[in-house]
């Protein structure tokens, strides 16, 4: 009996601004509802269980930082489950590297989402351009924006959604040319997100593709296990 191929693999390790170890790990197949079955790329801390990570804050200085929403507080990320359960598969040695000569046939025609958890500009640029080329399209959401120089921001915003929730960040945001995903009301005209709209999934939409799309910005309302721990404007 052939062994089946995993489906989740770490791609890539660097160090968080403060000098922890992260990982970006892809989850080739996803049952997720709203998104479809998109590739998943999240950041994880690879020296403390997630959970832990949440618990004393750690995740809003390394792979949240700048996420007002991190360590409890109204994030819709379940950390406890899915993010949980790829650290530990890690940990036991059952997450391989994915070889870099095996990303072209990866990537190529799939769909890709971007920070599933955690901030996708902690991604090197060079990979991000790598896989938004060969992809079929993606999402992505940086919650660090504006802890960047406008010129890296608006680098990273090509791919991705500036996140934004209060009308201060909104407006500096849109400011420097980014586009934005805002949780909170409705901003100059904004598109409602179309899942809560009309239902449609990620992997069909395709609106959150930073400036690479020339389209409005999107809103939506607090959501999640813990919106009503969310404070927005």
């Amino acid at each position: 009996m052939s062994k089946s191929k995993p489906n989740t693999y770490l791609l890539h390790e660097g160090k968080t601004e403060n000098g922890e170890r992260f990982g970006v790990f892809a989850t080739l197949r996803s049952k997720n509802i709203k998104t479809g079955n998109m590739i998943q790329l999240a950041c994880i801390l690879l020296d403390y269980h997630p959970v832990a990570a949440v618990q004393s804050g750690l995740d809003a200085a390394t792979v949240c930082q700048g996420c007002p929403f991190a360590s409890g507080n109204g994030c819709y990320v379940e950390v406890g489950k899915s993010v949980a359960a790829i650290w530990s598969a890690w940990k036991r040695g059952n997450v391989p590297m994915l070889p870099k000569d095996k990303w072209e046939e990866t990537f190529t025609g799939r769909m890709v989402r971007f920070g599933s958890y955690g901030n996708p500009s902690l991604i090197p640029l060079a990979i991000v351009r790598k896989i938004a080329r060969l992809s079929n399209g993606w999402t992505g959401y940086f919650h660090d924006w504006h802890l960047m120089t406008s010129k890296r921001a608006r680098a990273y915003g090509e791919f991705f959604m500036a996140s934004t929730d209060t009308a201060a960040s909104y407006a500096r945001a849109q400011e420097i040319g980014l586009r934005t995903f805002h949780v909170g009301k409705c901003k100059d005209g904004d598109v409602l997100c179309p899942s809560e709209s009309h239902g449609i999934n990620c992997i069909d939409c395709q609106l959150c593709k930073g400036t690479s799309v020339n389209a409005r910005s999107i809103f939506i309302p607090p959501h999640g296990g813990k919106k009503g721990k969310i404070k927005s404007e």
